[in-house]
């Protein structure tokens, strides 16, 4: 058996990894791998480099465990909109605007 890792992501904090094996290459697992001092100071420069008057705006860089539970538990759009406006996401988003229809 040789495992083989391939790094897939590792910027902003978040790090993806594909590992293979050699005895039956055709599996395969997909490490994540998250340091949140990095995807916080991530957000904090997106925050100063935003460009207020632009029409494409970078929401947020959401945790891993928020994003899959948002899978998990089959969140719709309203769903994730009332989490983005939450004091919960707050440190993570980097448009400060509101989000949603309601908005």
């Amino acid at each position: 058996m040789v495992e083989r890792r391939t790094v897939l992501r590792d910027n902003d904090g978040f790090r993806r990894t594909i590992i293979t094996d050699s005895d039956d290459p055709n599996k395969f697992v997909v490490q994540t791998e998250q340091v949140l001092d990095e995807i916080l100071a991530g957000v904090q420069r997106d925050r100063e480099l935003l460009r207020p008057r632009s029409d494409n705006k970078h929401l947020a860089r959401i945790p891993i465990e928020a994003f899959e539970m948002m899978i998990r538990e089959g969140w719709g759009a309203d769903d994730e909109a009332k989490w983005l406006n939450s004091s919960e996401a707050a440190p993570f988003r980097i448009w400060q605007g509101r989000v949603g229809r309601d908005r």
